[in-house]
């Protein structure tokens, strides 16, 4: 590391900082950093499963959602049958129970 460059833990997130005196620049170093992190194929492959995942998610979300709206329709149908079926009978009213 050259004389310049700096490395300090953060006393709030406790992140490793490293800061360049001779341009001024700060930077967050993470620890998988140091390390290697992972291989850029690994990343793809993940991203893919979830990305994957979240379609399959979106996809039953949108089914359920036709479903339900076709439940509704066919319970509304039904009342408005009902409704036809019952014309004769006039609503009561209320005030006529005394």
């Amino acid at each position: 590391m050259p004389d310049n460059v700096f490395q300090f833990s953060c006393p709030c997130c406790g992140k490793m900082v490293e800061v360049d005196t001779r341009s001024g620049r700060a930077r967050a170093v993470r620890p998988d950093e140091a390390k290697g992190g992972q291989n850029l194929d690994t990343l793809l492959r993940s991203h893919k499963g979830e990305s994957q995942r979240l379609a399959d998610v979106f996809d039953d979300a949108q089914r359920q959602q036709k479903r339900q709206g076709e439940r509704l329709d066919d319970v509304l149908k039904r009342a408005k049958d009902e409704a036809r079926k019952d014309k004769d009978d006039k609503p009561r009213n209320i005030f006529d129970l005394e």
